[in-house]
Parts: C-alpha cells; sequence; structure tokens
C-alpha cells in the first residue's frame, strides 16, 4: 500500500512536465489579464483659453486618452457651445465631430472662433464609454477688425472727371482660404469692369483683393466697404474738382471789335483733360487786357463748363479810347492754366 501512494506524485510530476515540453502550458495563459485604467484629459495646444471674436482664429483642441485604451475605445467626439469645430468627421451628435486617437493616445481639433464676444464650452466624450467625458471653457474676446481685413491702398481723394480709376487694395487674414470672396461696395462712382457699384473679388496668394473705382463727375464724397467672412472695414475719399490741362479759347473768327457796345464778340473756351472732363459746375474766369497789361473792357453772360467741357461769355470793348490788340483769356475755378486768343479794337 505505501508503494501505491508514492505512485502518485510521481505521476503528476511527469504529466506536467510532459504539457510544457510540449508548448501546451504557460503559466501566463491563467494570469487575469491587466485592467486598463478608462481616463480622458482635456486641454488646448499652449494651454491657451481664448481667442478674438473675428470669426477667422483657430485654437487646437486636445483630448488624451490613455495610450494603452482598448482600440475599441479610443473614438473622442467633439462638440462646442459656440464656434466651429474643423475637423474630424461628423457625429450623430448634431454639430459634433468624431476623431480617433492616435497611438499615443491624442484626439486633437480645431476650434474656429465665433463672431460675438462670449463664452464658448467644448465637451470632449469617449464614445464607447457613457459618462467618461470632460468640458474646457474658452473664450472669445473683442476682436481687432483690422486682423480680419483692412486696407493698404485707399486714396484719399481721386478728380471728378468721370472716367479716372482709382485703386483700393485689401489685405485679409492669412488663416483664410485662398479664393476667399471679398464683397465691395461704393456709395460713389462705380467699379470696373463693371460698371457698378458692387464687385466681388477672389483673394491672391498675398492675401489681397484689389478693385479700381471710376470716378462720378460730380464733387462729393464716396464710402468704399469691403466685406470679408462677415466683417466690414470701410475707406473715404473725396471726389474733388477735375481741373483743366488746356483751354482752347475761340473769338468764332471775329478779329476785331468797336469801342463802346454795340459790337460784341462770343469768347467760347473748350476745357480739356487727358483723363476724363472738367467738372460740369466749374466756373469760368474771363478777362482782357491792352498790350499795356491793363484790363480792358466787361463781359457778359459768362456760363459755367457744362457736360461737353464749354463754357462762352460775350466781349464788349465799352467806353475807351484805346485802339490796339486785346488778349482775352481763360481760366477755370482754382485752376492755374489759362487759354488765350487776340482781337483788336478799331474806330
Amino acid at each position: 500500500m505505501r508503494r501505491f501512494t508514492c505512485f502518485f506524485p510521481v505521476l503528476a510530476a511527469l504529466f506536467v512536465a510532459a504539457l510544457a515540453s510540449s508548448g501546451c502550458y504557460k503559466q501566463g495563459d491563467f494570469e487575469p489579464p491587466a485592467i486598463v485604467e478608462e481616463s480622458l484629459v482635456l486641454g488646448t495646444v499652449g494651454g491657451v483659453t481664448s481667442l478674438p471674436a473675428d470669426g477667422v482664429s483657430r485654437l487646437r483642441v486636445v483630448a488624451q486618452l490613455n495610450p494603452r485604451a482598448d482600440l475599441n475605445k479610443r473614438t473622442v467626439i467633439f462638440s462646442t457651445s459656440a464656434g466651429t469645430l474643423v475637423g474630424g468627421a461628423p457625429a450623430v451628435l448634431a454639430g459634433g465631430r468624431e476623431v480617433v486617437a492616435d497611438a499615443t493616445g491624442q484626439a486633437t481639433i480645431e476650434l474656429v472662433s465665433a463672431q460675438q464676444v462670449g463664452p464658448a464650452v467644448v465637451i470632449a466624450s469617449v464614445k464607447e464609454v457613457p459618462g467618461l467625458s470632460r468640458s474646457l471653457a474658452i473664450g472669445f474676446t473683442a476682436a481687432d477688425v483690422n486682423g480680419v481685413i483692412r486696407f493698404v491702398a485707399s486714396p484719399s481723394s481721386a478728380p471728378a472727371d468721370g472716367a479716372s480709376r482709382t485703386v483700393f487694395t485689401v489685405e485679409v487674414s492669412s488663416a483664410l482660404p485662398l479664393g476667399t470672396q471679398v464683397a465691395f461696395a461704393t456709395s460713389g462712382g462705380l467699379f470696373a469692369p463693371e460698371n457698378a457699384a458692387t464687385a466681388m473679388r477672389s483673394i491672391d496668394g498675398s492675401f489681397r483683393a484689389t478693385v479700381e473705382l471710376v470716378s462720378p463727375s460730380a464733387i462729393g464724397t464716396g464710402i468704399v466697404s469691403a466685406t470679408a467672412n462677415q466683417v466690414t472695414r470701410q475707406a473715404q475719399i473725396s471726389f474733388v474738382r477735375a481741373l483743366p490741362d488746356r483751354i482752347l479759347v475761340s473769338t468764332g473768327g471775329k478779329v476785331t471789335a468797336q469801342a463802346g457796345l454795340a459790337d460784341p464778340v462770343t469768347v467760347t473756351a473748350s476745357f480739356q483733360r487727358d483723363i476724363g472732363k472738367v467738372t460740369p459746375g466749374t466756373s469760368a474766369i474771363f478777362s482782357a487786357t491792352d498790350s499795356s497789361g491793363r484790363e480792358i473792357g466787361l463781359f457778359r453772360d459768362a456760363s459755367t463748363v457744362n457736360e461737353s467741357g464749354s463754357a462762352a461769355a460775350t466781349f464788349l470793348a465799352g467806353t475807351t479810347t484805346y485802339r490796339g490788340p486785346v488778349t482775352i483769356a481763360v481760366s477755370a475755378q482754382g485752376g492755374t492754366v489759362r487759354g488765350t486768343a487776340t482781337i483788336e479794337i478799331v474806330d
């Protein structure tokens, strides 16, 4: 009986050894798996918690999971109460975005600021782990609109000649995508080539957009506005009197005039510009001098410059003992250019 009892321990040992040698048995196979802690931390790159409320600025939000989290528990759903989330894929939650964490356990998304000052709450939750979520408060602060769009070329004045072109250029934030549309509008003049008070332009590779404004023919003030990403900037331009580059004076072929008031001379002046026309309504200044430079005679029925760029007046020698050449000169209100014609006073 004693020999039989001793046989079983030996047999058991041989059986275990056989299992081990065949590879069917591993001690770790019978150890319980390690429990991976489910964790979630929400923050931003650089710890920034505010953005200008310009509708352009962006902030990268980072959700950190345990890097050892199960592969089927690594989807983070982001949502925000204000602003716009960019990145990931649409989530079932309206406005939410899904991002799968990378090998380090990080899931990132970008928050684009709203255009209204106020708070926003960003929430991150693990899709596959109900109840595991974190929130982060972000503040949208008053923005410098020049950071979104600003005029870099906006002349303060232009001649009211109906033809001159003035260039206006704006520069927008580099955060806006290339091809962003800028809407221009003006209260004075018209944009070319549209020949309209509104125009659309796409920003170029330098984040700029340019329009040409054709001057009106009337003196006044215009406001040019430019809008991008719902932010508007304005520039003012004054349309000033367009003066002549030259003045041609004619007496209609009449070269003499008798002293007195009975022999009128019709004087016509043509006010000309290299670009456009002299502003209609500009006063024409008529004068006459004798050979000594003294004023002589008088003008009546003088007109202002009309739409065709002409003005006229009637010259009368008046009562005078002077006989000889008279220089008739015509200039424009506020200008330095003048034109002349010559007649002779005779008996």
